[in-house]
């Protein structure tokens, strides 16, 4: 019996909305996310590293989203058999740029999140080599790949239109190690800081509300590990303008990064809206007055522009919470003398917990 040949596709199948949706969703909410983010950096008069990291990522989160939005618009959603050539043609090249700009928008994330641990941590000496060192990683990798991915054909053009002589490179592979090198590191600035939460001497709630802040980085590790679960159909499929599942979590990997690189500036906000987590009685623990009434009285008899003034409008350098097995008494006129005049050890106190207080005070 003779083969029968298989039947075509309906031409007016359309998937273009796992494109649509998305990018209407987060071109709305990421925004808002980092102006939320500035205005709250604004409102203490300082804008860091960061921040502006941030809002590089948000921009190329954004084109990533634009240009796939553009590659629908002639043709990413259909068949590509049914895509008129001249339409082939845009739909590829828009694809093939999004993927320079999605690789700057996740590796600039990461950058933004180490920013703020440095800017954080800095006293913390552990903490700010691993920092710098994961950011020189990230920041080789980013360039690199930016670059293999712009010249992954030879000559360039031949990675939008198919038809011209030349070669390319095993995108399959090279997706897979890029995304396997995120998921890497996602996974290590996601763990870095837990441990020095972990000593904290503070109520187990607080504890666990500070380590949820800085945990929300498993939502990128999540969405990572989605695409790369649609990463082979997508660079092994025929019908690749049609199975597209990949290009939607293009889409959301990036702009969840935006967002959960914005949210630990945003704790004030949250602890508005979840009054529970706000710290009640751990600043009774730290003397028979309090450690927040100590630090407001200390700030009084400052002189006007002394430096722990200033930092008292925005703590940069977050004092240390009491670490565990530490015997300095948090409470005394001693422990919150401004940074540089307490010895070394008494100047990694105090770190988080006066963050928290601080914070929820704005």
């Amino acid at each position: 019996m003779a083969a029968t040949d298989a039947p075509l596709p309906n031409p007016k199948d359309n998937v273009s909305r796992l494109v649509y949706i998305p990018s209407a969703i987060f071109v709305v909410i990421c925004p808002i996310v980092v102006a939320l983010r500035v205005w709250a950096r604004l409102r203490s008069g300082k804008m860091g590293p960061d921040d502006w990291t941030a809002i590089a990522a948000l921009i190329f989160a954004l084109l990533t989203s634009g240009f796939l939005v553009a590659s629908c618009h002639y043709g990413m959603g259909r068949h590509f058999v049914y895509i008129e050539a001249h339409n082939k043609y845009e739909t590829l090249k828009y694809l093939y740029m999004s993927q320079v700009t999605y690789k700057a928008a996740i590796n600039l994330s990461k950058c933004s999140i180490l920013l703020l641990y440095l800017r954080l941590f800095k006293i913390v000496g552990w903490i700010r080599w691993a920092c710098w060192g994961i950011l020189t990683c990230v920041v080789i990798y980013c360039v690199s790949s930016m670059v293999a991915t712009i010249f992954q054909c030879s000559p360039v053009v031949k990675a939008f239109n198919k038809t011209l002589p030349g070669t390319c490179i095993d995108l399959a592979t090279f997706w897979f190690a890029n995304a396997g090198f995120s998921i890497a590191t996602d996974i290590i600035i996601l763990l870095l800081p837990m441990p020095l939460v972990y000593q904290l001497e503070v109520p187990r709630a607080q504890k666990i509300a500070l380590m949820a802040v800085f945990a929300v980085g498993i939502f990128v590790v999540v969405t990572s590990c989605l695409r790369v679960a649609t990463l082979d159909i997508f660079a092994t499929s025929p019908d690749n303008t049609y199975d597209i599942a990949n290009v939607m979590w293009t889409i959301i990997e990036p702009n969840v990064a935006v967002i959960c690189a914005s949210l630990p500036i945003l704790r004030p906000l949250v602890v508005k809206l979840f009054p529970a987590l706000r710290s009640k009685s751990s600043a009774n623990r730290y003397g028979s007055s309090g450690y927040a009434e100590q630090s407001k009285r200390t700030r009084r008899s400052q002189p006007h522009g002394d430096n722990w003034a200033e930092s008292s409008r925005e703590p940069d350098v977050i004092h240390m919470a009491t670490l565990r097995g530490s015997h300095s008494n948090a409470g005394s006129e001693e422990n919150i003398l401004p940074l540089g005049q307490n010895d070394t050890s008494a100047r990694i106190q105090k770190t988080v917990e006066y963050t928290i207080q601080y914070s929820e005070k704005r």
